[in-house]
C-alpha cells in the first residue's frame, strides 16, 4: 500500500474548488437555493479517499428533502476530500485540519455565487461529520447548522491499545478545540454499538451545547440492528423519520439567523 510522505490537500486546492463549484448550476437564483455541502468519510486517512463509491455517496435521508421547500430549492453538494495526512504518530488528526481547508474554499465558493450565509448547511458521515462540526468554531456567520451521521475520526474504540496515539492524543485535543465554540448547531444522530462512537461517546456535545428552542446539539440515537451500526445512516430503518427531522432542522435554523450572535 503505497502511503503519502506528506500531510497535504492533494488536488483540492482553493482554486480548484472554486472552479468545480462556479459550474455547479442552480434551478433557483442563488438566494433562493439552499445549500447542503456534504462531506464523506475516510477509511484511511493516509490515502486518497474513492469518492465514487456508494458508501460515499450523500444518504438517502439529505437526497429526500429535495423539493420538500415551497420557497427553495435544495442542492447538495458532494465534496471530495482529496486530503492525506502522514502515516506518523506526531500526525494523527492532521487530515481533519485540511479537509477544514476544503470546507472553508467551498463556502466561499457559494457565498460568492450569492448564495446566503443562512442557507448554507454542512453535512456529513464518519470523518467528514466530525469535521463538519469542527467548523463551528469557525462559521464567522458563512452557514447555519450541521448535520452530522456517527461523527467520527480516531479509529475504532477497540483499537486504543495498538494506536493509543488516536484516542488518547488527538481525540481529545479535537475535542477540546471543538469545544471552543460559542455555539453548536447541530442534529449528531449516534448509533448504539458503533465500534467508533456510540452515543455515550459523543455526549460530551449536547452537555456542552444542550438543545433548546431549536438551537443547541440535538444527540438522536436508535438502533436498526445492523451488524455494522456506523453504516445505519445508509440503510436507515427510520428513513421517513430522519427526512423529517433534517428538513424540520433546516427550516427552523433558517427562520432564526437572524438571532444567533454575530
Amino acid at each position: 500500500m503505497l502511503l503519502s510522505a506528506c500531510s497535504s490537500m492533494g488536488a483540492n486546492t482553493r482554486s480548484s474548488i472554486q472552479q468545480q463549484i462556479r459550474g455547479v448550476s442552480f434551478s433557483e437564483s442563488p438566494d433562493k437555493q439552499i445549500v447542503i455541502i456534504y462531506n464523506h468519510g475516510v477509511s484511511a486517512p493516509q490515502q486518497r479517499e474513492p469518492c465514487y463509491m456508494p458508501y460515499n455517496k450523500p444518504p438517502p435521508s439529505l437526497l429526500r428533502i429535495k423539493g420538500i421547500f415551497s420557497d427553495h430549492d435544495v442542492l447538495v453538494y458532494a465534496l471530495c476530500s482529496t486530503a492525506t495526512e502522514a502515516p506518523l504518530p506526531t500526525a494523527a488528526g492532521e487530515q481533519v485540519y485540511l479537509r477544514k481547508r476544503e470546507i472553508n474554499a467551498a463556502l466561499d465558493a457559494f457565498l460568492a455565487r450569492g448564495v446566503l450565509p443562512q442557507d448554507i448547511f454542512l453535512a456529513g458521515h464518519s470523518n467528514g461529520g466530525w469535521t463538519s462540526l469542527m467548523m463551528a468554531r469557525d462559521t464567522d456567520r458563512r452557514f447555519n447548522g450541521v448535520i452530522a451521521f456517527a461523527p467520527a475520526f480516531a479509529g475504532k474504540r477497540s483499537e486504543q491499545t495498538i494506536a493509543p496515539w488516536w484516542r488518547k492524543i488527538a481525540r481529545p485535543r479535537q475535542i477540546k478545540d471543538m469545544l471552543r465554540a460559542p455555539r453548536i448547531d447541530a442534529l449528531v444522530y449516534a448509533y448504539p454499538g458503533d465500534p467508533y462512537n456510540r452515543p455515550q461517546d459523543l455526549q460530551f456535545l449536547s452537555d456542552r451545547y444542550p438543545w433548546k428552542n431549536h438551537h443547541g446539539v440535538r444527540l438522536i440515537s436508535y438502533s436498526c440492528g445492523r451488524l455494522l451500526p456506523h453504516q445505519t445512516y445508509r440503510h436507515d430503518c427510520r428513513l421517513e423519520q430522519t427526512s423529517k427531522q433534517i428538513h424540520e432542522f433546516i427550516k427552523s435554523q433558517i427562520n432564526t439567523f437572524s438571532e444567533k450572535q454575530p
